[in-house]
């Protein structure tokens, strides 16, 4: 049974677990810091305070291997699916679709570090547009990748099957 599966198949087989898990940990991660951390330390800023400073170093630390495993996973299967002659058009546009949002959700991972973000109550229409350029945008554009992610692969077994 598991003599039939070649290297390369149990190698992408890994990555696209690799992939998954990271992305799953990243946005998963994101979306109990936005919807949970975030507005209770906003609300009762003296309790959480000795309480952010480690879970957040925790959490720096899951995004990091997330972000690592969906980089080198991301890689390998781009280069996997774009060897084959089974991609579409419509699959590679959605594809660079999907890029530039991650490209740009590993942007905002950086700059947020570099700024030291802090939550904080959102005040005005400028403090309300830079709350939804925070956290909550990587939990946005993760869902939206995740959307792409299953638009891929229906695009992709479209293609094989026609």
């Amino acid at each position: 049974m598991f003599g039939d599966i070649s290297v390369s198949d149990w190698l992408i087989l890994i990555a696209r677990w690799a992939h998954i898990t990271g992305a799953l940990a990243w946005v998963g991660g994101s979306m109990f810091f936005a919807l949970v951390l975030r507005p209770v330390s906003v609300a009762e800023p003296e309790a959480m305070r000795g309480v952010m400073k480690p879970i957040g170093s925790v959490y720096r630390e899951v995004v990091d291997l997330s972000v690592a495993a969906v980089l080198v996973s991301g890689i390998v299967l781009m280069f996997d699916r774009l060897t084959g002659n089974d991609a579409s058009v419509a699959w590679a546009i959605v594809f660079a679709v999907k890029i530039a949002i991650a490209i740009w959700m590993f942007y905002m991972v950086w700059r947020l570090r570099q700024a030291g973000y802090q939550p904080s109550e959102p005040k005005g229409i400028l403090g309300r547009i830079s709350w939804l350029l925070g956290y909550n945008a990587l939990v946005f554009f993760g869902v939206v990748v995740f959307f792409l992610a299953t638009l891929l692969r229906e695009l992709f077994e479209k293609s094989v099957a026609a």
